[in-house]
């Protein structure tokens, strides 16, 4: 799917691990089978990242995933759980996870970066907002957030539905609450995160329906 949206301008590499290194050829093979994310959670190889020029995404686009948003939520599950558990920081990882399931999240190692230091609330107390639902605005933010001062309704609309499944899963979105309920599973943390986030997205931008009961 060609993703209008994205000018491509350089492609740079972002080293999840200091395990062995890939070729760009065996990462290109890879990726065209739509298993690049999961080669870098098991081998702890690195994943290629996208330098790109993205205009944000309006309230009226669509793409057309055909019958791939199921794979993709999934993939966005499974990648987030395998990123956390192997590399830690739960910002990070939900950023990556989106950035390797979702079509339309094309990898910014830019946004990658960014992340790094917004795990574990952020503080040496854990009583802000959990690392895995930062990455998910992160992630809203940078594909459907304002350009200067304009309007950031859609962004703050998907946000919030991310919000409402913290809410419901946890009662909160503060890091130590969560840690607690969960006995310090982080990784299943970052992974409903991460599955949640694509369902929003996948939502508004691709006419995905969720299916009822979905946890």
């Amino acid at each position: 799917m060609t993703n209008k949206n994205i000018e491509v301008t350089r492609t740079d590499r972002i080293c999840l691990s200091e395990g062995p290194r890939k070729t760009r050829r065996d990462l290109l093979q890879v990726a065209g089978a739509g298993l690049l994310g999961l080669l870098a959670a098991k081998s702890g190889g690195c994943a290629a990242f996208q330098q790109t020029a993205f205009k944000p995404l309006s309230e009226n686009k669509r793409f057309d995933v055909a019958d791939k948003a199921e794979q993709m939520i999934e993939q966005a599950y499974k990648l987030g759980y395998d990123f956390e558990k192997e590399h830690k920081g739960c910002c990070r990882c939900t950023v990556a996870a989106l950035q390797n399931s979702v079509d339309f999240v094309p990898p910014d190692k830019d946004l990658f970066r960014a992340a790094s230091c917004l795990d574990g609330g952020a503080t040496p107390t854990g009583i802000q907002n959990c690392g895995a639902f930062t990455g998910s605005g992160m992630v809203i933010g940078w594909i459907c957030g304002a350009g200067a001062f304009e309007s950031t309704k859609l962004s703050h609309k998907l946000i919030r539905q991310v919000y409402e499944r913290f809410e419901k899963d946890y009662g909160t979105v503060l890091c130590k609450v969560i840690r607690k309920k969960m006995n310090r599973d982080c990784p299943e943390v970052v992974a409903r995160a991460a599955k949640w986030t694509a369902e929003v997205l996948l939502s508004q931008f691709a006419n995905y329906r969720q299916k009822e009961n979905s946890s």
